[in-house]
């Protein structure tokens, strides 16, 4: 992973290919990657609805640095309430031999199909933890940001009504990455507001989208908007 900008405390790497070296094995570095510190387990699945997890099971992945591997076919998830990436040798191992991830801007993980980045940001938190890459390129590049909210339940006071169950409430957020000054700006909800956030190239985008028929409220729609933005 190629470094291509860091601003203040803001830091973000470009990824190259892993198909060059997801095969390379750098031997045992597990101090290198990965905390002693255990992961904590979660009550029950049963007595809340949705998961503190962007994906409750474990999958396997890599986790790697500046283009080299530091473990391959590891058992990882990522735990979005937490903000961390868990890390377990199988998975067929329990979960309470998972441990925690480093996080650190020169430590990225893939996990499946989905790479995980970590940017630092002491000015704004909300641009700071761990972003998914929808799409990479070599002027602009689309990160997306999981949070999760746990709302309590509640008793039903009748009954004619049921329980209202605990839950985890997913919220995604958007960010276009601009390479060239190091920014990292927050895609709005609104359509307006999104080509607001292309400044220059905001006719000639929305010309784009238009002929192409491009719903830019759908995440693989902006990316391919991005992409076209690339170009310019």
């Amino acid at each position: 992973m190629k470094k291509i900008f860091a601003i203040a405390s803001l830091t973000i790497f470009t990824l190259s290919s892993f198909t060059s070296f997801a095969q390379k094995d750098t031997g045992d570095q597990s101090t290198k990657y990965i905390t002693n510190r255990p992961i904590k387990a979660y009550p029950k699945a049963e007595r809340y609805m949705g998961s503190p997890y962007e994906n409750a099971d474990f999958a396997n992945g890599s986790i790697l640095t500046d283009g080299k591997v530091l473990a391959n076919n590891v058992a990882l998830r990522y735990n979005v309430v937490r903000n961390e990436i868990e890390v377990k040798q199988n998975i067929e191992d329990h979960n309470r031999t998972a441990k925690a991830m480093v996080k650190s801007p020169d430590i990225y993980a893939k996990i499946l199909n989905k790479t995980f980045v970590f940017i630092t940001n002491d000015e704004d938190r909300s641009k700071a933890g761990y972003f998914i890459i929808l799409h990479e390129g070599e002027k602009y590049s689309v990160y997306k940001k999981l949070s999760k909210e746990y709302i309590e339940g509640a008793e039903s006071m009748s009954s004619l009504t049921r329980d209202i169950p605990a839950m985890y409430k997913e919220k995604q957020e958007l960010f276009l990455v601009n390479k060239a000054d190091g920014s990292l700006e927050l895609f709005p909800r609104s359509r307006s507001g999104r080509f607001a956030l292309f400044g220059d190239h905001k006719k000639t985008l929305k010309k784009y989208a238009s002929e192409n028929k491009l719903n830019i409220n759908k995440d693989f729609a902006l990316v391919r908007l991005v992409k076209h933005l690339d170009t310019l």
